[in-house]
């Protein structure tokens, strides 16, 4: 018995000691509790005393706890246009600025080289085919099919060749007053930028689209606003990295991630091209907002990202790299913490949570709207709508809809007139869309630069008067009429001596009224032409095509 009742004894003690211990540790998390909720309170005003529903499998969120903002210096100063213009400045020579002799170069090349390599092509070619022979372009040549890619995005018409119909309902004196459509049609086959000897997905623009993000980056430098969305090209074809995007007007297309200034200045370009392996200790959208971010960090700015981008880790790793982040947030992301996204809230609450320097929001208008910032403490503030009616909306919002459009801004003016026409050549496509992408960069540009109030159309066209030649002051009726009269015109040499071209006289005995002769000077390039005229004047009357082998065959043999 003795024994028996001492350990009954000892059992009654050890009963004692845990039920006072449990009863130490609820008291001490009771208090933590309550220490936590007084400091949200004290923070944010209008966190609301609701009675919360506790999750089922409640977490940890010790972690989320309130500190103090990290304030990165951004230098404004070096912030604006970085090229060398004048305040006089035309739009042809900002324009240039970006578009310049090296991208012009690098397109001319590539377009004679594969002119001549589809001439090379062992199958065979019909007769007259402009497969057959390529002549090589050059830069003045270039410069109108440029133009004239520009003024094709400003109208609209079925098919290319109905640009250079004289059909009256068709009728439109610019185009073929600068080229044939059978010129222009070979030009456009051949026109490429392609890099060779290489697997990339993108050879054929890849180079050509780091030269120009390389020259929109030197051209202007941000302000510390800059916003991050991706865009889509309009392409069914085939192509293995095209993409369906419900949310897009297109549907189906070519996907490019692009960078911007919060005002539409596109900064750095990525074309989607499928699964890529991804860096170390990075998820795909994590490597792929570093590499578009890499020219633009440790400079203090604030990038803008809706919910596809967003994550904790991607903050903290920019916060690294001294670049602030605020966007929406998808509820499902790892490490949220779980009293923000399971509680229930009325319409225009607001609650909030932090984790070392990230804040998660949630706030409640037409529906839930989670949000993640490490620039602004989330609190609510006033502001006006469209309708310049009063609303207090979360300043994490009111920043993010200010400064988030960025992109779309800039695919809102490319829009109105598009250079990319129907093509099963997907590269084409690009190389037009980067045309209106420097066109728009460059128009910005100019309107920050001098603050003329000049209108984007109105840009453009001030751009293809410069590119094709065509003075503002001429008549479109007496257009085509000018060019027929310079072929015409006498071509005087230096000894004095007049050339003018003439209708080659037929013999005797022909039947037709037109009479046609082998030209001289495409015989001697290796090229079988036939042509109507000839020199009125030289000795030989030799039949010359009326341009350009009147001229150079006059030159060639100075006569």
């Amino acid at each position: 018995m003795d024994s028996w009742e001492k350990d009954q004894a000892r059992l009654l003690k050890i009963v004692e000691e845990m039920n006072s211990g449990s009863s130490n540790s609820e008291s001490e998390s009771d208090a933590d509790s309550a220490e936590n909720n007084n400091s949200d309170s004290e923070d944010d005003e209008s966190t609301t005393d609701e009675e919360y529903e506790a999750p089922e499998e409640p977490e940890n969120d010790e972690t989320w706890h309130t500190t103090s903002i990290r304030n990165f210096s951004f230098d404004a100063d070096a912030a604006g246009i970085l090229l060398d213009i004048e305040e006089n400045v035309s739009p042809i020579q900002v324009f240039e600025k970006i578009w310049d002799d090296q991208v012009m170069e690098m397109i001319i090349k590539s377009t004679n080289d594969y002119g001549i390599k589809l001439c090379n092509q062992a199958r065979p070619h019909t007769r007259h085919s402009r497969k057959a022979n390529f002549k090589n372009t050059d830069m003045i040549e270039m410069r109108k099919f440029l133009g004239l890619g520009l003024l094709q995005s400003q109208l609209k018409f079925s098919s290319i060749r109905k640009l250079f119909s004289i059909d009256a309902l068709h009728y439109h004196p610019a185009f073929p007053s600068q080229m044939s459509g059978r010129r222009f049609e070979q030009i456009l086959r051949c026109f490429c930028v392609e890099e060779e000897n290489s697997s990339d997905p993108l050879r054929k623009i890849k180079i050509f689209l780091d030269l120009l993000i390389q020259k929109f980056a030197n051209a202007y430098a941000p302000n510390e606003a800059l916003s991050l969305d991706e865009s889509l090209l309009l392409f069914r074809g085939r192509l293995y990295f095209r993409t369906y995007m419900k949310g897009k007007k297109a549907k189906y297309g070519i996907k490019f991630y692009e960078l911007c200034s919060a005002q539409g200045y596109v900064l750095n370009i990525e074309v989607y091209k499928g699964h890529r392996e991804n860096d170390e200790n990075m998820t795909t959208i994590e490597s792929l907002v570093m590499r578009l971010m890499q020219s633009y960090l440790n400079k203090g700015h604030h990038l803008f990202m809706d919910n596809y981008y967003n994550s904790l880790p991607l903050s903290n790793k920019l916060l690294s790299k001294k670049t602030h982040v605020t966007g929406t947030l998808r509820v499902n992301r790892k490490g949220l913490p779980q009293e923000i996204t399971r509680r229930k809230l009325r319409k225009g609450e607001h609650v909030w949570r932090r984790q070392n320097q990230t804040y998660v929001s949630k706030w409640k208008d037409k529906r839930d709207v989670l949000c993640l910032t490490t620039a602004y403490h989330p609190s609510m503030i006033n502001t006006a709508n469209r309708r310049q009616q009063e609303k207090r909306k979360p300043i994490e919002i009111v920043n993010y809809n200010q400064n988030m459009s960025g992109v779309d801004r800039a695919d809102q003016m490319m829009s109105y007139y598009s250079c990319p026409r129907k093509t099963i050549r997907w590269y084409k496509k690009i190389i037009f869309h980067l045309l209106d992408v420097a066109v728009w960069n460059s128009f910005y540009i100019f309107k920050e630069k001098t603050g003329s109030q000049m209108k984007y159309i109105e840009y453009r066209e001030a751009i293809i008067r410069s590119l094709t030649g065509i003075d503002n002051k001429r008549d479109g009726r007496t257009l085509v009429q000018f060019k027929r009269a310079q072929i015409q015109t006498n071509e005087i040499n230096k000894n004095g001596t007049q050339h003018f071209p003439e209708k080659i006289s037929p013999p005797e005995n022909y039947q037709r009224k037109t009479y046609f002769q082998r030209c001289k000077q495409c015989y001697k390039q290796g090229i079988r032409k036939e042509t109507s005229y000839c020199c009125k004047n030289c000795m030989s009357k030799p039949a010359l095509c009326p341009a350009p082998c009147f001229e150079t065959w006059h030159t060639e043999n100075n006569v």
